[in-house]
């Protein structure tokens, strides 16, 4: 079920190069040992079954922080349609390791949601919905709608204020539990008023709204045109916590877009950027509606051309997101066009990307979702994953896993045209480099869908607790179900999706160098040191029968490390050194043994040039007894010499 294709170029962080290179070392054998087989939580009934509605989840549920041991998610559909163009979903919870227990509750007026799910550290989940009917006035538009800000807390959806701007894609929030969000439609031209959707929003714990960033303040005009050179619509944002800084991915429209490269192409069309905003500037924004003083405050770190990187969406169901790995970013397109027809063109699969974070120049395209390299296994069940859709995830293996929305392994091919992927969608995962450049990274597809049993169209993963040195990752599939099947006269599925999890095994503790002494024997008195090395490793525990020369906390490797204290008891003397795992799994211990002897003197010889009686050094006490020692009989000696040269004199 494994396909895998080396990468190219990027850096590794120190701070998981031990996780990764037992990753890599295991990777195959991680592969062969398990299928990543979906366990499927949870089957979806739509609206038949009153006591368990909802259907369509648009994104991956969330484990709640409140310990309940719960999964929070939400449907697009499910419920009664609220008005002529609005729909009804669910918000829904259930036992994250079995699936049991599943409760639904209808939205009411927020709707459905069309953004991802972010929780606070108090538990608080906060999702957004770009159509919903809160506040709507019906009677003046019938077909009208509103936008929608929503938090979820013991299943129980509450629509916050209303949002200045219909929100959608991917969530983000700070240190300061503010939750960042964009319009994601993807602007052609700002106006002298601005563009609602061009601007990176912030709302606070205290409900209110602040415009973070205006990327309308920034463009340049050409012709007819307004070459945006910051962005556009945010449509995935990611905190990072190291760097006090927020990473947004907009996207910009074929028209009012910035192009460097002025080409008419598509391979040269810029659809959307990537780019860094500190925290100082972030509220230097908010404090003044998203206007900023100078735009090198806000940092390009990649422009998107449609063809060659994808283009970033967010629009409908389709989700671009990015995630923070160390010093880099991975993030995806949805798709990759070299056409001019509708940007997500679902023939052409999109694309995996990554970039160093204080380097622009290291962004690369890691992976084309069936390039040429793979075409010609569609229709096979080798086929590559097409169309990648929903949030990525960095496991506690170091590794990076997804979910593509599509496969070719069955293909739907209209009567012109190229074939289009119709396949129920993969889970893949990229095994992070060690090299600086990253050239090292591994694309593998880990499993595809089975539409009937386990859905189809995966929406994205989420990361669950660790246990056992096992990781859950929690995902849903938005079709799909009993007795559905791929329709190869189609490229649309049908079913009400699922919820399943999948298991990450983690790499084991376990001592690369074996714990050794420095001597198997040793005298009171003496400090010998120990060595050893372990990875995976949580921390290190010492104890033993050793006099207390070795206890309590050490380092996960160490060579030549002298005992905490000279050595004081006879025998044989203990000394174990037990390993936590870092991944939860099962500890390691090793043990080494140093048997020690009292010091032993040769006493002097007798008048009779024997030598008679045992002299020892036992924690620094004479035990008595026979002659005295020739150290002790020096000073006699020399006074006797000092007598006998005075008489001389």
């Amino acid at each position: 079920m494994k396909t895998s294709s080396t990468l190219s170029s990027g850096s590794r962080p120190l701070l998981l190069l031990a996780l990764v290179f037992a990753s890599l070392a295991a990777s195959s054998a991680i592969a062969q040992t398990t299928a990543f087989k979906p366990t499927v939580l949870h089957r979806f009934t739509g609206t038949a079954d009153t006591a368990q509605l909802g259907g369509m989840p648009m994104v991956p549920p969330v484990l709640a922080k409140d310990g309940s041991g719960q999964l929070q998610g939400h449907t697009f559909n499910g419920g009664t349609p609220l008005t002529l163009v609005l729909g009804q979903g669910v918000s829904y919870r259930l036992d994250a390791l079995k699936g049991t227990g599943y409760q639904a509750r209808l939205l009411g007026d927020i709707s459905k949601s069309t953004t991802t799910l972010v929780q606070d550290a108090q538990g608080k989940i906060y999702g957004g919905a770009g159509a919903s009917n809160v506040n709507n006035d019906t009677s003046a538009n019938p077909f009208g709608s509103t936008a929608a800000m929503f938090s979820l807390q013991a299943n129980v959806a509450s629509a916050l204020p209303t949002p200045p701007v219909r929100p959608r894609g991917q969530l983000a929030i700070d240190d300061d539990q503010r939750v960042y969000f964009g319009g994601g439609d993807a602007p052609g031209t700002c106006n002298a008023s601005g563009v609602l959707a061009a601007g990176l929003w912030r709302l606070n714990p205290d409900g209110s709204y602040a415009k973070a960033f205006d990327f309308c303040q920034f463009f340049t005009v050409v012709g007819r045109l307004q070459l945006h050179e910051k962005g556009g619509a945010p449509v995935a944002s990611v905190w990072s916590k190291t760097d006090q800084a927020l990473y947004v991915l907009t996207s910009v429209g074929a028209t009012g877009v910035f192009d460097s490269t002025q080409a008419s192409d598509n391979a040269g069309r810029a659809f959307g950027t990537l780019v860094k905003i500190d925290k100082a500037t972030l509220d230097e924004g908010a404090a003044n509606n998203g206007q900023l003083a100078s735009a090198d405050q806000v940092k390009v770190l990649h422009t998107f051309l449609r063809h060659r990187d994808g283009a970033p969406t967010s629009v409908g169901d389709r989700y671009s997101t990015l995630v923070e790995a160390g010093e880099w970013l991975y993030g995806t397109s949805y798709a990759n066009a070299p056409t001019a027809g509708g940007v997500n063109d679902l023939r052409y699969g999109g694309t995996l990307w990554r970039v160093k974070k204080d380097d622009p120049a290291s962004f690369t395209v890691l992976h084309r979702f069936r390039d040429a390299d793979m075409l010609a296994k569609d229709g096979t069940a080798q086929a590559d994953g097409s169309t990648p859709n929903g949030p990525l995830v960095l496991a506690a293996d170091g590794n990076i896993y997804g979910t593509t929305a599509r496969d070719g392994s069955s293909l739907y091919r209209p009567a012109t045209g190229l074939p289009t992927p119709s396949g129920a969608g993969t889970l893949f995962r990229i095994v992070v480099g060690s090299k600086g450049d990253r050239s090292d990274d591994i694309y593998e597809v880990l499993h595809r869908f089975d539409i009937a049993t386990e859905g189809a169209r995966p929406v994205g993963l989420s990361l669950g607790a660790t246990v056992d040195g096992v990781q859950k990752l929690y995902g849903a599939t938005a079709s799909g179900g009993p007795g559905e099947a791929i329709d190869p006269a189609s490229p649309d599925t049908s079913g009400n999706g699922t919820v399943f999890s999948i298991d990450v095994p983690l790499p084991s503790v376990s001592f690369t160098t074996p714990l050794t002494a420095s001597a198997s024997s040793a005298l009171v008195g003496d400090r010998p040191t120990l060595s050893w090395a372990t990875q995976n490793a949580a921390g290190c525990t010492a104890s033993g029968s050793n006099g207390n020369t070795w206890s309590g906390a050490q380092q996960t490797q160490g060579s030549q490390i002298p005992l905490s204290g000279a050595l004081s008891k006879t025998g044989v003397n203990t000394f174990t050194l037990r390993c936590e795992s870092a991944s939860g799994g099962p500890a390691v211990v090793q043990t080494v043994s140093i048997t020690v002897r009292a010091v032993t003197v040769a006493p002097p010889a007798t008048s009779d040039g024997s030598g008679t009686g045992t002299w020892e050094r036992n924690n620094n006490r004479s035990d008595g007894g026979g002659p005295l020692s020739p150290w002790l009989l020096l000073p006699l000696a020399a006074l006797g010499l000092a007598r006998r040269f005075a008489r001389r004199g």
